[in-house]
C-alpha cells in the first residue's frame, strides 16, 4: 500500500491530462518548460525552467539548441469532476437543508454531492471553472535537452535527488482558481461536497460561490489562488527514470511510475566518470495535437 499522494497520481492517470497534482502549486512556479521532480510526499521541486536562462546557469545546464513552440493558451469552460476509476457519483442535487450528521455539510450547502467507491481506494477532484490549459508543441526539442544536459544534472548537486525521483520535464499544465480534492481507502465510507447559494452545478463550477467541504475519511483540501496566478492540477511532460550505468542505478520511489506511456525515446549516454547511463522515458498526459510533430521528432531523431 503506497501513500495517498502517489495512489491519488496513480488511480487518476487515466484522464488523459497528466500527472494529477495532489498538492496543486502555482502556475507561477509550475509551468510548461519547468524541470524538476516530484518526491516520496507528492510535493514538486523545482530546478529550472527552459525558457529562464538564468534558472539554467544556476546548475550548469544549457538553454534549448532547438526552438520552443508554445500553443496558443486554451480554456475548458465545462470540467466535471475528475475521479479515480472504481468512484462514482451517488447522488447530487439541490437542497433546502440536509443532515448534517450525516454528510458533515451546514444547512448553508444548497448544492449537495456524494461519492462512493466499490474498491479499497478512492479519489475526486472538484475545479472550479474555466480550466486553463497552457502548453508547449513537440517532444524533439525536450528530449535533445535532457540528451545535451544529463551529464551535467547527474555530476550536479542535486544528482542523488534525480537518480532517486527521476526528471520531469513539463510540456503542458492545467490549471484553475480553486479547486478541492480528496482520497481515502474505505469502501464502507463516502465523501460529500458542497457549494452555497449561486451555484448552478458541477460542470462549470463558480470559485466565488461558498465551498464547504463535508465528511471524507481523510478530509478535503482546498486550493485558492491569488493574485492573476492559478493552481495546477495536472502537469503532462516526460519523465525520465531509470538510470542504469556503472555508477547510477535509480531507485523504486513514490515519485510517477507505471503510469505513462514507455516510449522508444531512451537516451543512451556515457562520460569517463559516470560511466554507461541509460533514461527510460515515459510520456504523462496527451500531447498537443499539431500537425507536423512526428515529422519534428523523426528528423531530430535522425540527426543524433
Amino acid at each position: 500500500m503506497g501513500n495517498l499522494n502517489s495512489d491519488y497520481s496513480n488511480q487518476m492517470k487515466h484522464h488523459p491530462y497528466g500527472y494529477a497534482l495532489f498538492h496543486p502549486v502555482s502556475n507561477e512556479v509550475l509551468r510548461p518548460g519547468s524541470v524538476g521532480y516530484f518526491d516520496e510526499l507528492g510535493f514538486w521541486n523545482p530546478i529550472a525552467n527552459l525558457e529562464d536562462p538564468e534558472s539554467l546557469s544556476r546548475h550548469r545546464l544549457t538553454s534549448p539548441s532547438n526552438p520552443l513552440s508554445r500553443a496558443k493558451p486554451s480554456q475548458i469552460k465545462e470540467w466535471t469532476p475528475k475521479r479515480s476509476s472504481q468512484v462514482k457519483e451517488m447522488s447530487c442535487g439541490f437542497t433546502g437543508g440536509i443532515s448534517g450528521a450525516l454528510t458533515g455539510l451546514p444547512v448553508d450547502a444548497k448544492l449537495h454531492v456524494e461519492y462512493s467507491t466499490s474498491s479499497d481506494f478512492g479519489a475526486v477532484l472538484l475545479s472550479s471553472s474555466p480550466i486553463v490549459c497552457d502548453a508547449f508543441y513537440y517532444k524533439a526539442p525536450f528530449k535533445a535537452w535532457m540528451r545535451e544536459n544529463a551529464v551535467n544534472l547527474l555530476r550536479g548537486p542535486l544528482a542523488e535527488d534525480i537518480k532517486r525521483y527521476g526528471l520531469f520535464i513539463v510540456t503542458q499544465t492545467h490549471a484553475t482558481r480553486k479547486c478541492a480534492l480528496t482520497a481515502w481507502r474505505s469502501s464502507e465510507n463516502g465523501v460529500h461536497f458542497g457549494f452555497g447559494v449561486g451555484a448552478m452545478g458541477l460542470a462549470e463550477i463558480d470559485p466565488n460561490v461558498a465551498w464547504y467541504a463535508g465528511r471524507s475519511e481523510s478530509g478535503w483540501d482546498i486550493y485558492e489562488a491569488e493574485g492573476d496566478e492559478l493552481k495546477v492540477i495536472f502537469a503532462g511532460g516526460l519523465w525520465f527514470r531509470k538510470l542504469i550505468g556503472s555508477k547510477t542505478r535509480m531507485r523504486e520511489t513514490n515519485s510517477p511510475r507505471r503510469g505513462g506511456t514507455t516510449t522508444d525515446d531512451d537516451i543512451i549516454l556515457s562520460s569517463p566518470d559516470l560511466g554507461a547511463i541509460e533514461l527510460r522515458c515515459e510520456v504523462w498526459g496527451e500531447p498537443v495535437d499539431h500537425k507536423g510533430e512526428e515529422d519534428e521528432d523523426e528528423d531530430e531523431d535522425d540527426e543524433t
